[in-house]
């Protein structure tokens, strides 16, 4: 007889061993690997490009295009006036937040890599 079975909605491999595990298991009880659970869901992503928005980050972001690109007009309008001003702080964090994943539109969708 054998034990192969579909996953249901609410189950997911495991990356490890290949097992059929609950989404929201932080280990898996047939390994015992920890799952990845900073991966983003396709519900929580932004259809803005991530090579896009780091493109005009890296050039172009000491005036806050990328937040207008992003749909975050009020602090890229605030960027104008003050980015420079912030010694390049406030760019430097959101270089670090768009290449790791943790930078949202205006809407609080992660903005990653597909």
């Amino acid at each position: 007889m054998s034990d192969v079975r579909e996953k249901a909605i609410d189950e997911m491999f495991c990356a490890s061993c290949g097992a059929i595990i609950k989404k929201e298991a932080e280990i898996c009880p047939k390994c015992g690997v920890r799952n990845n659970k900073m991966k983003v869901s396709v519900a929580n992503a932004s259809e803005k490009d991530w090579l896009t928005t780091l493109l005009l980050v890296l050039f172009v972001g000491g005036w806050g295009v990328h937040r207008f690109y992003v749909g975050k007009v009020g602090t890229g309008i605030l960027m104008i006036f003050f980015g420079w001003l912030t010694l390049g702080i406030w760019w430097l964090v959101d270089v670090i937040k768009i290449c790791t994943g943790k930078f949202t539109d205006s809407e609080g969708k992660f903005i990653t890599k597909t």
